[in-house]
């Protein structure tokens, strides 16, 4: 007599229905992997029917390998008990039941994983958003962010899908510590980031070409917004070092040359830095040699080429102009000395 023990009525492993005659089967409905993190205990689903006995056997297996009786655990309906995990426990394990000569089988895999947080940067500036983002093992770990212990409340704060936490606009009050809390039913983890907002860094006036007369005072002006702002100056490439006479550096980063000669010419370049930000700016400075006119015209009263054209200033007469007169103090000033003295006049 020829006995049935099941009957597969698909020919797909994996969609098959069995018709139990009486032999032994495993609930194949039951999720066929696993996930978990270290230090946890799962279950590994195989519950068989008709449930482990003198005459049911189940029989587990790791990789092809027995496994070992000290973190593994049969429970009454088949399934297997393990843990506490860890990330060598990770790969597919094999569950077999048999009795007399029926036999039923299914394989899960385990995937087994550390809670793991980690975070980009941690100074931004105010032209930019920041970016603090974490990265989790494992998708039913909840993560949750808070700003110096308190619920994120701004709407410039925008924590995404992937637990990340977005800030736009960023503004001074930003700074803080962000703490982000990754929990899952059996562990928490939190890590927590010290954000900087750092200030533009401009440089909010900057030096212009100038034309000065020999021995006279060049000043430079070089003033930066910004925090925790170095300024250092350069000549024609070359580090400017100040020497507390002839050449100062002023508390606001400006560069003044007492005295110039004709050597003191050339281009000269204000370097301003924060960390790892910096702006410059670029003046060029020129000497005029003494002449009678030189020096009856007051040493700060200086032409800026850059600005206008002096000797167009000149020429329009447009010297009476406060405006114009501004940019071009020193040729305003000889032209009218000229003309004091009955000199030639354009």
């Amino acid at each position: 007599m020829l006995h049935v023990s099941q009957i597969c009525l698909c020919p797909s492993l994996m969609t098959c229905s069995r018709l139990t005659l009486g032999g032994v089967s495993i609930d194949q409905t039951d999720p066929s992997s696993v996930e978990a993190l270290v230090g946890q205990t799962v279950v590994l689903p195989c519950r068989v029917s008709p449930p482990p006995s003198s005459t049911v056997k189940v029989d587990w297996r790791r990789d092809g390998d027995p496994l070992s009786t000290r973190r593994h655990h049969q429970q009454p309906n088949g399934s297997l008990l393990v843990g506490p995990l860890s990330q060598l426990d990770s790969g597919w394990f094999l569950c077999v039941a048999t009795r007399e000569q029926e036999r039923d089988h299914r394989y899960i895999y385990l995937s087994v994983s550390e809670m793991v947080l980690s975070f980009a940067g941690d100074a931004f500036r105010t032209d930019g958003p920041a970016l603090l983002h974490h990265r989790s093992a494992l998708k039913a770990v909840s993560i949750q962010w808070t700003k110096d212990g308190q619920t994120l409340s701004d709407p410039r704060l925008t924590q995404h899908s992937d637990g990340s936490l977005s800030i736009v606009s960023l503004q001074a009050a930003d700074s803080a510590l962000y703490t982000c809390t990754a929990s899952s039913e059996q562990q928490l983890e939190q890590r927590t980031l010290q954000l900087k907002v750092q200030a533009d860094l401009k440089i909010t006036t900057a030096p212009n070409n100038i034309q000065v007369p020999e021995g006279s005072t060049a000043l430079l002006p070089c003033v930066v917004s910004g925090d925790n702002v170095n300024i250092g100056w350069s000549r024609n490439g070359v580090p400017v070092r100040p020497d507390g006479r002839l050449v100062l550096k002023s508390s606001d980063g400006s560069l003044i040359l007492n005295s110039v000669t004709p050597a003191d010419e050339g281009t000269y370049t204000c370097n301003a830095y924060t960390g790892i930000y910096s702006v410059s700016a670029t003046a060029e400075v020129k000497v005029t040699k003494h002449t009678q006119q030189d020096k009856d015209v007051p040493p700060e009263c200086v032409d800026q080429p850059d600005l206008a054209n002096c000797d167009l200033i000149v020429y329009a007469r447009l010297c009476s102009n406060s405006y114009y007169s501004s940019f071009c103090c020193a040729s305003c000033a000889r032209h009218s000395l000229r003309r004091r003295r009955g000199g030639r006049l354009w």
